[in-house]
């Protein structure tokens, strides 16, 4: 049988088999990057635009590196809203955070940073995947920065400060998130590089008031 890329199991034996590879040649994706990975593809296949959802896969990522069991409300949270059921793997994860909660062994933390994350967490995705679409990281933080501005979330940041953001937080490591995005862009339909394409082209820069400082 030919593979599908509109296959959940192709899709899914696809991305083990990418984790396989790269643990053979010293690359190992960590546990909270295998949780991202494995919720995003289950996301892209609820029948919801996986631009709306993005943000359950980061909490739970977040949650996986921080133990912050907030996060995991805020993915849940997130899932009502967009009116779908959480997906396996959050179900794994909610039952993992329920079981440490009622034996008692839930560590500090709270859930008052957790939206300004969040907002910022979707403004350097969006710099990656407009980069990752062609734009330069300058232009694709000019555009982002825009557009969580347009947004009237209550938080914006400047291009520069995404600019340095993205610097630090998306191409250190080995994978970095932005070569986990890269391989996860190419392995969407080509209907999403399209919208990305698009959007590189034709959302609006920053004004003056947005653009900050560059530092060289």
């Amino acid at each position: 049988m030919a593979w599908d890329e509109n296959n959940f199991d192709d899709r899914l034996s696809n991305l083990k088999k990418t984790w396989e590879t790269g643990e053979k040649i010293g690359l190992s994706r960590s546990e909270a990057e295998k949780v991202w990975g494995l919720l995003s593809l289950e996301l892209e296949f609820s029948g919801k635009p996986l631009a709306e959802l993005e943000s359950v896969a980061w909490f739970a990522r977040q949650w996986m590196e921080t133990k912050n069991p907030h996060y995991i409300d805020a993915a849940f949270l997130a899932c009502r809203n967009a009116e779908i059921g959480p997906p396996p793997t959050l179900l794994n994860l909610m039952a993992e955070v329920a079981t440490i909660r009622f034996a008692g062994l839930e560590r500090g933390g709270t859930g008052k940073r957790i939206q300004s994350d969040s907002i910022h967490a979707e403004a350097l995705r969006i710099v990656c995947c407009l980069h990752l679409a062609g734009a330069s990281v300058e232009i694709a933080a000019s555009k982002a920065a825009r557009y969580i501005a347009d947004q009237g979330l209550g938080k914006a940041y400047k291009a520069s400060t995404l600019e340095r953001d993205y610097s630090t937080e998306f191409r250190r490591g080995s994978p970095s998130l932005e070569d986990i995005m890269r391989e996860a862009l190419s392995r969407a339909p080509e209907e999403n590089r399209q919208i990305w394409a698009q959007l590189a082209s034709n959302l609006p820069d920053a004004d003056d008031d947005l653009k900050g400082n560059r530092r060289h």
